[in-house]
């Protein structure tokens, strides 16, 4: 257990960079915190907003299936062009149309409950503009903020995303306490303060580079990543309808699953050096699991499961996006494209979650149904095929490696260093050691002694079972070349 922890000056040097990354793009943490307070008021646990759906007699599906049809839909029609929309992205006037939509739609959807008694056609009609519009400009708000988070990195999505949820979750918290009115203003208006923090950031970084990723990489579709990301949906829709039903309009509920989960993201950002595979199937669909167990089981200890449910979904959320910055960065694919097809699926078993809950009405059935296929589903996707393709053994905080011909080496380094329990300088000395330089060059690189280099080669050697650098070299090449086939 001591292994999979970092060593105090790890941890020392993990909490510097996660103020150095806040300082650097305070902007970004705002606007993905806005976005989240957002998503949190209209699509999580709309607690401010129960309004009827003017389709209620027509379909007995949730409040929120439009906007979700036009989120995938934009998902996918944006993964599968975007080698075309980085042109859209990049013009001077994205920014301002995006804002103009979410702001409309935002006006129609709080609208249209007025519309209801008087003349239900145009409040049908305002109803499905105003979802259409949300969902569509959400969903490019989440693919431009994934485009800055494959720039920056994994571990600066956790750094970001933590304080994103904090700011979110407290300023959803904070609006519960006025009347819905002033609520229904703050949503209108969020889409101004959200694009512009988020365009800051992104007029931050170079736009060759920050436009350029993945652009001349042949697309890989990460199967388990994608199953992975339905599962978690599947999970997110039962858990939905179950808190609307049972909780209505409780923020205290809500709030506090977000913020335990805001800690175990922090926790597991700085102290803990475990690869997505342990972090993603041995943490977060367990503890979602937990909790529709604990609703299902033990009604005297709702809250507690709640808690479990909420903060699993926050947990495996921010997990999944940081994966998405690793796809990105490490693995040098296309970040609309990881976004958009990850995020499609996502919802797409959101919308079977909601379905099914639809369809099987005892609740206690349905919690411990899907319990056990969050818990089988992970047991499955933990298999040792998991870490053969290239992320299963990467941790968040893993420096990415370059594209190009040099990928397959890097990739291997990281999961060799992970399986063999590398420390993070340990680490950093056999990256340098593979790439066939000097002790004394590894020693300048590093900024380091070379009796300290030496210390270091020589644990590798250690724990790797090998005497020389060449055999070192040979072992890297080996499982490079085994992933490869």
């Amino acid at each position: 257990m001591v292994n999979a922890f970092n060593r105090l000056d790890e941890q020392r040097r993990n909490l510097q960079q996660f103020k150095n990354g806040i300082a650097a793009h305070p902007f970004l943490s705002i606007g993905f915190g806005l976005y989240w307070m957002q998503t949190v008021l209209l699509f999580q646990s709309p607690y401010l907003f129960l309004d009827p759906s003017p389709l209620a007699g027509l379909s007995s599906l949730p409040k929120g299936t439009i906007v979700l049809v036009a989120s995938v839909f934009t998902y996918v029609l944006w993964s599968m062009r975007y080698r075309h929309v980085n042109r859209i992205s990049e013009a001077r006037w994205f920014p301002i149309a995006l804002c103009g939509a979410l702001v409309l739609g935002a006006l129609l959807y709080c609208l249209y409950p007025s519309l209801l008694s008087g003349n239900r056609d145009l409040a049908v009609l305002t109803y499905l503009t105003g979802s259409i519009l949300i969902g569509c400009g959400t969903a490019n708000i989440c693919l431009e903020t994934g485009r800055v988070f494959g720039f920056l990195g994994p571990l600066q999505v956790l750094f970001h995303g933590s304080a994103a949820l904090l700011i979110g979750t407290f300023g959803a918290l904070a609006l519960s306490a006025f009347p819905g009115e002033v609520g229904r203003v703050a949503l209108v208006l969020m889409p101004v303060p959200m694009v512009a923090c988020l365009w800051k950031s992104i007029r931050g970084l170079p736009a060759r580079e920050l436009y350029g990723q993945g652009m001349q990489i042949e697309v890989r579709v990460p199967t388990k990543f994608l199953v992975t990301s339905f599962f978690q949906g599947l999970g997110l829709g039962v858990m939905h309808s179950f808190l609307i039903s049972s909780f209505g309009s409780s923020t205290i509920v809500v709030s506090m699953g977000y913020l335990a989960a805001v800690v175990l993201l922090f926790f597991c950002a700085v102290a803990v050096k475990n690869n997505f595979d342990a972090l993603i199937y041995r943490i977060g669909f367990p503890l979602m699991g937990s909790g529709f167990f604990i609703v299902s089981m033990l009604e005297p200890a709702l809250f507690v499961g709640v808690l479990g449910l909420d903060a699993g979904y926050c947990f495996l959320y921010l997990m999944q996006c940081s994966l998405c910055a690793y796809l990105a960065k490490g693995l040098g694919q296309p970040p609309i494209w990881i976004i958009g097809t990850g995020t499609a699926c996502l919802l797409a078993g959101q919308f079977v979650g909601s379905v099914v809950d639809v369809l099987v009405p005892d609740w206690h059935a349905l919690a411990i149904f899907t319990a056990f296929v969050l818990l089988l589903a992970a047991l499955f996707m933990t298999s040792s095929r998991n870490i053969r393709l290239g992320w299963g053994a990467v941790s968040p905080g893993a420096s990415a490696p370059s594209t190009g011909s040099e990928n397959g080496l890097a990739v291997a380094c990281q999961m060799l260093a992970t399986e063999h329990r590398l420390s993070k300088r340990e680490t950093e000395v056999f990256d340098l050691v593979v790439k066939g330089y000097s002790r004394k060059a590894i020693a300048r690189e590093l900024n380091i002694a070379e009796e300290t280099v030496k210390t270091h080669s020589g644990r590798i050697y250690q724990k790797f079972l090998v005497h020389s650098k060449q055999e070192l070299i040979e072992l890297v090449a080996q499982r490079a070349t085994a992933m490869d086939n």
